[in-house]
């Protein structure tokens, strides 16, 4: 089968440094699903890259202008993006196509209806009427992109978790959705602890990320345990301040941002020699960060939003009332102080995140891409 996949942005590289949970989604399921059918990707043309490339048997046509990573707003950008990828689609041949982001999802569709094929939108989340809330006022572009998407008759949408498919189905008919988790595959990671007590965040720095409300807890805790440590891993436009309240909270000591990690086996690395993740966002589709620290055996901390408890089975951390930074604290102080329950929580980790495996999910993906081609 010919599948192509249209997502804004894709790993450079097999080393798969990606920025989100839509790209890692994208590059995951290209490879596994590689191994039987040609997969050929379109994608932005980022700096740095080759415009044409094959990624661990995964066919790369980058389009467009070459851009920057952004996460909100550039909207002339993203809109010759959207043209080029047409352009660059109408040239190829496919069985099937299918898109991973609100900017590819009208391209996917208006491609089908030209060329003649079926077409799959690879839903995360659903934002409708709170796209300005999350990412602010350039959220509007979003609103009326996915308020089009959701119009448009597509032949399936394939939602990560029972979570989405119950917002989507305010839109969408229910026989048109079908539910096919992320794949997680982690690697076996031998990795000494960090000699304090450390805390990994690995996370946009956006608001409803809600990064704020760890800095609070480390501030909170450090009363009782003052050698903790926090790493957060990502970027993003809430950066400044952070490090701003960081200062603020005389916690320079106690809390480091690494930025961007482009090596994927580095982040998990760092999750593996921490003591405790933790994600407290109050917007998520799936969850991907805590099943790949599930796998790692390293428990959690993660906010009780129906993503993620969904994702987890509820199993292999502990959840705080979201955006209550104080049960946060008290959360994570139980996990570095009570060894019987973190022992308890990685154990359950482990065997949890076997569902997850690429071949399983890709089989399923195989499945639906094979009904909708017959």
């Amino acid at each position: 089968m010919r599948i192509g996949i249209f997502t804004e942005y894709f790993p450079k590289t097999g080393d798969l440094e990606v920025k989100g949970g839509a790209e890692a989604s994208a590059f995951n399921e290209a490879y596994y699903l590689s191994k039987k059918h040609q997969i050929t990707v379109v994608t932005s043309n980022e700096k740095g890259s080759k415009k044409k490339d094959n990624i661990n048997g995964i066919n790369i046509i980058r389009c467009g202008k070459s851009r920057k990573y952004v996460q909100a707003g550039s909207f002339k950008d993203r809109l010759s993006f959207m043209k080029a990828a047409y352009d660059k689609g109408r040239q190829e041949s496919f069985d099937i196509i299918a898109a991973y982001n609100f900017i590819t999802y009208p391209v996917v569709w208006k491609l089908s209806k030209k060329l003649k094929i079926p077409c799959i939108a690879r839903y995360h989340d659903v934002w409708i009427g709170e796209w300005v809330k999350n990412v602010g006022f350039t959220g509007i572009t979003g609103e009326i992109l996915e308020r089009y998407t959701l119009s448009r008759d597509f032949d399936q949408f394939i939602a990560v978790s029972n979570y989405t498919k119950e917002k989507l189905k305010k839109y969408v008919p229910e026989k048109k959705i079908k539910v096919v988790p992320n794949i997680v595959e982690v690697p076996s990671i031998k990795e000494n602890k960090f000699n304090n007590p450390t805390i990994c965040c690995v996370s946009r720095l956006v608001d409803y990320k809600r990064v704020d409300d760890l800095i609070k807890a480390i501030y909170i805790l450090k009363k009782d345990i003052p050698n903790i440590q926090c790493i957060v891993i990502g970027t993003g436009p809430q950066e400044e301040d952070l490090k701003q309240m960081v200062k603020k909270f005389n916690l320079e000591d106690n809390i480091k941002f690494y930025g961007f990690v482009e090596s994927h086996l580095n982040v998990l690395k760092t999750i593996k020699a921490s003591h405790v993740f933790c994600l407290a966002s109050n917007v998520e589709g799936f969850g991907i960060v805590i099943v790949e620290a599930m796998g790692l055996g390293v428990p959690f901390v993660a906010s009780n939003i129906p993503p993620l408890l969904e994702a987890s089975h509820g199993k292999g951390g502990l959840f705080y009332e979201v955006e209550n930074y104080n049960d946060l604290a008290e959360k994570i102080k139980n996990l570095l102080k009570n060894n019987k329950t973190y022992d308890k929580l990685s154990s359950e980790g482990l065997h949890y995140v076997r569902m997850y495996k690429g071949e399983k999910i890709a089989s399923k993906l195989e499945e639906i891409y094979n009904e909708l081609v017959k």
